[in-house]
């Protein structure tokens, strides 16, 4: 997002500097064909460059969004892991005492 705000504040500052700077003849714009080709070529490269660059911001976001996913879930299993051991433990531990007191 911070790359597609850079360059359209950098497409506006050059836009105003060629409209203050330079002398333009507003009667032939739009009956030029190279000028509409401009327009719309211009206009095409700026789509492409956001989308791609739209694309590429939320294609960091999702990655990092599923990375921290993937390590809720291992912290999860792990977890999980730890209690059934532990319940394991208890139950042999449980097992072994009831041993010890029936005399068996």
């Amino acid at each position: 997002m911070t790359y597609s705000t850079f360059i359209g504040v950098l497409l506006i500052a050059i836009s105003v500097a060629m409209y203050y700077f330079t002398n333009l003849d507003y009667t032939r714009f739009f009956s030029d064909k190279e000028f509409l080709v401009g327009i719309t070529g211009g206009a095409g490269i700026g789509f492409i460059l956001g989308g791609f660059l739209g694309w590429l911001y939320k294609y960091k976001s999702v990655n990092k969004a599923n990375a921290e996913i993937a390590a809720e879930e291992k912290r999860k299993v792990a977890e999980q892991k730890a209690q059934n051991e532990l319940a394991v433990n208890q139950a042999k531990i449980d097992a072994q005492q009831y041993k010890d007191e029936s005399g068996l």
